[in-house]
């Protein structure tokens, strides 16, 4: 069973908050560019007093809707992601990864393998974070029957040739597992140890991955004959709200392949490791049809009432066409656009803890820009229910003729390790909180 929601919620926010030192600044295929920076006229010209004159207004008129997300990169993903889950809002999610595997160290001696016995073989990975319901899920894993490349382009719909078998043992369901990220994992005589997704592989399979990691000098010789493991879930249609997907801390120590074995009597172990060093990536499928989601993804005036951001799959857009109706002679002070999410406190499918804003400002360009100068990321507030844009810097440099007014653009700042996804509030929302655009300006 899970713990309170207090201490999830807890757990979740410190991971979350590690999460922000990734480095997200280019836009190729869907990530953001800070290569421009707004610098408008008149920041900090007038003092504390004087913008008690100033003029503001909030009662812009906003376009809301949700735009499909171009592919997406998930080559060296801080998290691998594996699971799936059926969402009542946004349609059905599952996630699955592939990765290289390498030896602890090279030309192992097992001695006589006439006198080694298997007790177990068994895939552990530290968890980094989850998303959706922990229930039950069927976990396979497969070898890979093709070659990866650290230095390939992999993105969510990228995949790779495996072999047929399935390396998780069946006779006992042993891959029907639930995974429990909040609580503490048996690992040997350790009850203790931090949490762990451990999935139980084939001894025989294990036996024949000493042998060659035994015959292997180098690991470069272990990975061109064993290209690597391909990770899915095999849970077939779920219910609206059931499932989830695990974030697997693939390059944590913690996380390896390892053989328990016995040598003369004696235990022993030998692991195989899933490092930084080594190439994998995430495969994503979403599927929005008979959503609402869809519906707006297809037809933009819909989304008055709400908007979508979901990783992999949509990206919330906001246009302001009034802000045109602006004096020219003016210097902003102030302009906060007011995010207001449908969210229920408790919900296990829970708003981005960050959001990155980004728009296009120049005509004919598809290259996007943050619109800040400063720090890019925005974090929810939960009191608010809401998160703040600082929109100054855009709509000034709009007003100095320096940019196009193309609207702005949320995502999700986790955008290749998560599957988060957030319901904006639209401006037609039957809901008590609106998005809103409030502009402190003084003219000259």
């Amino acid at each position: 069973m899970l713990k309170s929601t207090q201490r999830k919620d807890m757990w979740r926010k410190g991971i979350f908050l590690s999460a922000t030192f990734l480095v997200l600044l280019s836009l190729s295929g869907g990530m953001v560019s800070c290569k421009k920076k707004l610098k408008p006229a008149g920041e900090g010209a007038l003092s504390e007093d004087a913008l008690l004159s100033s003029e503001g207004i909030d009662t812009f008129a906003l376009r809301t809707y949700s735009i499909p997300r171009d592919s997406v990169s998930t080559r060296d993903p801080r998290f691998n992601l594996l699971g799936s889950y059926h969402d009542p809002v946004f349609g059905t999610v599952e996630a699955n990864f592939y990765t290289q595997i390498s030896l602890s160290g090279v030309s192992p001696n097992f001695g006589d393998f006439n006198e080694i016995t298997i007790d177990s073989f068994v895939v552990s990975f530290r968890f980094g974070g989850y998303y959706g319901n922990m229930t039950h899920q069927l976990f396979e894993v497969y070898e890979l029957d093709d070659n990866l490349y650290k230095d390939s382009s992999y993105y969510s719909f990228s995949t790779a040739a495996v072999k047929p078998d399935n390396l998780v043992p069946t006779a006992n369901n042993e891959g029907y597992i639930r995974p429990n990220p909040l609580a503490n994992t048996i690992v040997g005589t350790d009850s203790a140890a931090p949490p762990q997704l451990r999935i139980p592989l084939d001894t025989v399979f294990a036996r024949d991955l000493m042998q060659l990691a035994a015959a292997s000098a180098t690991n470069d010789v272990f990975i061109e004959q064993f290209k690597g493991l391909h990770f899915r879930v095999n849970n077939g249609m779920q219910a609206p709200g059931q499932g989830g997907v695990v974030y697997l801390e693939s390059i944590n120590p913690a996380s390896k392949l390892t053989v328990y074995y016995k040598q003369d009597t004696i235990p022993r172990e030998f692991d195989f490791l899933i490092g930084a060093a080594l190439a994998d990536f995430n495969h994503v499928d979403i599927d929005n049809t008979g959503t609402r989601v869809g519906t707006v993804l297809q037809d933009t005036i819909s989304g008055q009432q709400e908007f979508y951001a979901q990783v992999f799959g949509s990206r919330a857009k906001i246009e302001f066409p009034t802000i045109e109706n602006l004096p020219k002679n003016i210097v902003i002070h102030q302009a906060r656009l007011e995010l207001p999410v449908s969210y229920f406190v408790g919900s296990d499918l829970y708003p981005s803890t960050t959001v990155t804003a980004s728009a296009r400002l120049q005509e004919g360009s598809s290259q996007l820009f943050f619109i800040t100068s400063g720090n890019p990321t925005f974090q929810y507030n939960a009191a608010l229910r809401a998160y703040t844009i600082d929109m100054r810097n855009y709509i000034q440099s709009f007003i100095n003729g320096q940019v196009i007014n193309d609207g702005i653009i949320i995502d999700p700042f986790n955008f290749n390790s998560t599957v988060e996804r957030i319901i904006f509030n639209g401006p037609n929302t039957t809901n008590k909180l609106k998005p809103r655009l409030r502009v402190l300006y003084t003219e000259f």
